[in-house]
């Protein structure tokens, strides 16, 4: 950790600064703890309020400073909150300069509100902070308090468009305090992303900075493991020339936590490099006809999350029915994890669902935001299965070399704050893994977002033509219409739909990122209708001209079953965001795929009953079960993230035997 020279050490256990060494997670749990207590009295609504009085009064005082003057008031108000105990008033100091250097660049200043959250950010707590009240802008707070205290800040979203629009709106605010910004990004150059990381606030998303973390990390520990393991501890200069790609890990601030920390943490992200060890395409065209095949007496019964398993004894029954075997069936280890693969990429991954084919290549579709990800692959097998299956070249085997899960990394900060819109159903989880507090800040303007109807439909096709007929009246009235899907398979049938009847319309996918900019431009026009995947991350406003507000504003209409429930509000609270108008709808059929995978046949069957006798009751019994399976399932889900983070613990714990103190 880097501090100014004349920043005195700090004596609070509040303080912005972490202790002198990494701290082991059983420490960080009772570290936390004592913590918890102590940031109470910066999250009751009585400091919230004193802190916002604080800085409006202050609103004025510095508007006669130069530019220079501007820079030394902030570098005082830095140095003054390092050198003892977080105060409110200390606090406030700095986001007053926070406050001018924001209506120097905007010509607006914060609301009351983004002052509340700034407090909460700054102090280390998950901040629930509803879609369109100005979470870009918030953050300026936070990371502007741990930057002028000496602290380098990391601010960390969903994808790299969102770190560079971030960094470039944030650039004009930060300078004026004297901060360098920083964004680091795909395929950047290594100078540049060095120093992108070197600043005093870097913008990253969140993959591409653990693979950042990983990659140094693997690059040295393969040289020298030995001097690795002691640069670890503090001794050694292992970096001595260069220094570390991904340094200072003072403070982190996660747009959209709950999707970075929760829903992505169920699978570790996996550094690799490719083998000389590929499979041969009749190995792989054998698995999948095999699976394709196989009687249902072969596989295990469903789990609770649907994967289905090869019982153990029909392993070599089956190998023994394949025609002209491939030589890789002679291993039954390499035998039996082909087959599970197999089954998986038949069960669970389909194109334009959750890949698409884009130059001869498979590109996998983020489910949480319905971005490409162009840098990801598949685990061994799988992606070899689904390569073979869409009639592209196999690729070759990856080895292993380092991996690493968020919940982990993210652990490894010594102060941690994140927002997002939807946060409340998984407060539980963030509080007890990051040992962190959560608090929900109002919303600066009444919410008027209302839902209008609910539908069951016992096709798609059914529920097609209702979406199209509702989006066409609801249009014809002048309102802006967004229809939510979470495929670009599904996304097509509606674009298909709504050019059938003439209406106009844009489609948001994966396919068409580059004109997204301008489809959200024209999104809140009068008669609109855009068809949009996931919009989680997408991290923007549709503006909505007085006379759509008038007719109503902005109705979502919701026609998947998605996986959370948080996933519905990020999609529906796209409407009625700042006090404007809004509502939406939400419309699931029987024969829609993810459906299926969240209720069993048998209960669709019995919906269906009741489908025929009473659509009014079907719709009582059918939305109350969807919620009971997701929260069964998101069980499920968490239990697996917390044996990841558990398994990591105890491999740290191991390898902390080989440290030297």
């Amino acid at each position: 950790m880097v501090l100014a020279p004349d920043i005195p050490a700090p004596r609070d256990a509040l303080s912005l600064f972490p202790p002198e060494r990494e701290i082991l997670a059983s420490e960080k749990r009772e570290w936390g703890l004592l913590n918890r207590w102590r940031k109470l009295r910066f999250r009751t609504k009585r400091s919230r309020l004193s802190l916002v009085e604080r800085v409006t009064t202050a609103r004025g005082s510095l508007a006669d400073l130069s530019p220079d003057d501007l820079r030394d008031q902030a570098r005082a108000a830095g140095i003054a909150l390092a050198s003892g105990p977080v105060t409110l008033r200390k606090l406030a100091a700095v986001m007053t300069v926070v406050d001018e250097a924001l209506f120097r660049a905007r010509g607006f200043r914060f609301h009351d509100t983004q002052l509340q959250a700034g407090l909460l950010l700054s102090t280390g707590h998950f901040a629930e902070m509803a879609t369109g009240e100005g979470k870009t802008l918030t953050a300026t707070l936070p990371v502007a308090v741990h930057g002028l205290a000496g602290c380098g800040a990391h601010v960390v979203t969903v994808n790299d468009y969102l770190a560079q629009r971030d960094a470039e709106e944030v650039t004009p605010i930060l300078e004026q305090l004297g901060l360098s910004v920083g964004c680091a990004i795909h395929d950047m150059e290594p100078a540049a992303k060095k120093q992108a990381y070197g600043c005093d606030v870097t913008y990253c998303a969140n993959k591409e900075l653990v693979f950042d973390y990983l990659r140094e990390r693997a690059r040295v520990e393969r040289a020298s493991p030995l001097a690795y393991r002691l640069q670890l501890a503090g001794i050694g200069r292992v970096f001595e020339q260069s220094g570390p790609l991904v340094h200072r890990l003072d403070f982190v601030l996660i747009d959209e936590a709950d999707s970075v920390l929760i829903d992505e943490a169920n699978i570790p992200l996996i550094l690799t490099e490719p083998v000389d060890d590929t499979l041969s395409q009749a190995f792989v065209g054998q698995a999948i006809d095999l699976v394709a095949t196989a009687s249902e007496d072969v596989w295990e019964a469903p789990d609770a999350l649907g994967y289905r398993g090869l019982r153990p004894e029909a392993l070599i029954r089956l190998i023994r029915e394949i025609p002209d075997a491939a030589p890789e069936w002679k291993s039954l280890a390499i035998a039996e994890e082909m087959i599970s693969k197999a089954r998986m990429a038949q069960d669970r991954f389909t194109k334009d669902v959750h890949y698409i084919v884009e130059e001869d290549k498979i590109v996998l579709v983020d489910p949480q935001t319905g971005r490409p990800t162009p840098d990801r692959t598949l685990p061994w097998g799988v992606q070899q299965v689904i390569e073979y299956r869409e009639g592209l070249e196999v690729s070759s085997n990856r080895a292993v070399i380092a991996k690493q899960s968020f919940q982990n990394f993210f652990r490894r900060y010594h102060k941690l704050a994140g927002m997002s819109g939807t946060i409340k159903e998984v407060r539980r989880e963030l509080s007890g893994t990051y040992a962190t507090p959560i608090a929900k800040v109002p919303t600066h303007r009444p919410v008027q977002r209302k839902m209008l109807e609910r539908h069951v439909f016992e096709t798609t096709a059914e529920k097609l033509d209702w979406a199209i007929a509702r989006a066409d009246r609801m249009a014809a009235e002048g309102r802006a219409i967004l229809i939510g899907v979470s495929s670009v398979l599904l996304s097509e049938q509606v674009s298909d739909a709504l050019t059938a009847v003439g209406r106009p319309h844009d489609v948001l996918n994966a396919r068409r990122l580059e004109e997204e900019a301008e489809i959200v431009a024209t999104a809140g026009q009068a008669g609109r209708v855009t068809v949009v995947t996931n919009m989680a991350g997408r991290g923007t406003d549709i503006k909505l001209p007085q006379g759509v507000k008038d007719a109503g504003g902005l109705h979502v209409i919701i026609l998947d079953a998605l996986d959370t429930s948080r996933l519905e509000r990020q999609l529906f609270g796209r409407a009625g965001r700042q006090g404007d108008p809004g509502s939406y709808d939400i419309a699931h059929a029987l024969d829609e795929p993810e459906l299926k995978r969240i209720i069993g046949k048998t209960m669709r069957k019995g919906i269906s009953r009741i489908l025929s006798l009473s659509k009014p009751l079907a719709v009582r019994v059918h939305f109350p079960y969807v919620e009971w399976r997701r929260n069964r399932l998101e069980k499920h889900r968490r239990n697996r993230r917390l044996k990841l983070l558990k398994s990591e613990e105890k491999r740290n714990e191991l390898l902390a035997f080989t440290r030297a103190d």
